[in-house]
């Protein structure tokens, strides 16, 4: 099987495969969104799963747009924001998105209970201002039904990108715009989706000035 493009492991991130890399980037350029295979290595995941093991969820509700299950702070979030707001993390996003304004990385763990109504509608994440690349990183250790990401240009509902990212560790790595909106699609059957949601931002309160 050949490297994933970038891969985080418990010794820090790595650009594997620049050739690969590549390619991604100009997919996204293009359709504006990308899966990026193995983007936690095996040994990291289950560390992060294991500590996922140990926390509480509680329902979530984002007027008007999804109700969730997330994750209180626990040593899992904690372990992932220190991955993605590692320096050549950051690095290989800008070079993979094109986005060089990138700062920081901000984002939470949800579950999407199929015996439940989580759902969530389609928005563009726009709100803040500082919002540049949404990610999605799949934290299940087995594959789910439903829990699709989907993307489309609001003018252009036709053209919906749908994606089902159901291998551990996999993201899909989109971009956030006023011109597009995303969704995720209900999980079905009896397997719940866990998920890091995400925003790599710009802006001068990056996450390494807020530990200091």
């Amino acid at each position: 099987m050949d490297e994933p493009p970038i891969v985080a492991t418990r010794s820090g991130v790595a650009v594997r495969d620049r050739a690969a890399l590549a390619e991604l980037r100009d997919v996204f350029a293009r359709e504006h969104v990308v899966r990026l295979r193995g983007l936690l290595a095996d040994e990291l995941l289950a560390r992060v799963l294991r500590s996922i093991d140990e926390g509480t969820f509680a329902i979530r509700e984002d007027a008007g747009i999804a109700v969730e299950l997330c994750l209180e702070p626990n040593r899992a979030f904690d372990l992932l924001m220190f991955v993605m707001n590692a320096p050549r993390m950051l690095e290989a996003m800008r070079e993979l998105t094109g986005c060089t304004s990138i700062t920081s990385f901000s984002g939470r763990i949800y579950r999407f209970d199929p015996a439940v109504a989580h759902h969530d509608s389609w928005h563009d994440d726009t709100q803040d201002g500082t919002r540049l690349i949404g990610i999605s990183l799949n934290l299940g250790r087995v594959p789910f039904s439903g829990g699709e990401f989907q993307l489309r240009p609001k003018e252009e509902p036709e053209r919906t990108i749908t994606i089902a990212n159901t291998g551990p560790g996999d993201a899909i790595v989109f971009r956030i715009d006023r011109a597009l909106q995303h969704r995720v699609r209900p999980a079905v059957g009896d397997v719940p989706k866990t998920a890091l949601a995400g925003w790599f931002t710009s802006g001068d309160n990056d996450y390494w000035s807020m530990l200091r």
